[in-house]
């Protein structure tokens, strides 16, 4: 029986974080640097994509808590939320995929975990929220289905119930 091409896991202390190369200056930083000291803070949690032939990682994406205020969400479902202050939701901080294998569908594969895993928490919640670091990080947000907050320039959320069509 074949492997998948890549498996997204946990990051654990075992995979080698050195080498990663986005293109982003910041993202490959706080991967090097930083995520280790998040994780063991229970700040976020970090999974990664792991090239199964190779064992090198191709990408990786930071999931913590959220909420979306009511405010910044469209008229169309609010109507249809209880009237709490925010909606419960799960947070991709950073999500970066290594130029290597930029354009391989690694991307799409982590947003894809990162709903399925936000859908498996024992919390509830509506949707997953992101910050799109600039206009090319938020047109892919965009092709995936992510829906724009209001008045928050850059903040994007796809409703779980996504999961179905997916």
């Amino acid at each position: 029986m074949k492997l998948p091409p890549f498996s997204v896991i946990p990051l654990s202390k075992d995979k080698v974080r050195e080498g990663f190369c986005s293109g982003s200056e910041a993202l490959d930083h706080y991967f090097s640097a930083q995520v280790g000291q998040d994780t063991k803070r229970n700040i976020t949690k970090c999974f990664v994509a792991v090239d199964n032939d190779n064992q090198k990682i191709a990408g990786y994406y930071t999931l913590s808590a959220a909420q979306i205020p009511l405010p910044g969400l469209p008229k169309e479902i609010v109507r249809k939320m209880p009237r709490y202050d925010a909606v419960p939701a799960s947070r991709i901080g950073r999500l970066a995929v290594d130029q290597l294998y930029h354009g391989k569908g690694i991307g799409s594969a982590l947003i894809a975990d990162a709903l399925l895993r936000s859908s498996d928490s024992s919390l509830a919640v509506y949707a997953l929220l992101v910050n799109a670091k600039d206009k090319q990080a938020e047109a892919f947000y965009l092709h995936h289905g992510f829906i724009p907050c209001i008045g928050a320039s850059h903040t994007l959320f796809l409703p779980l119930k996504t999961i179905g069509k997916i």
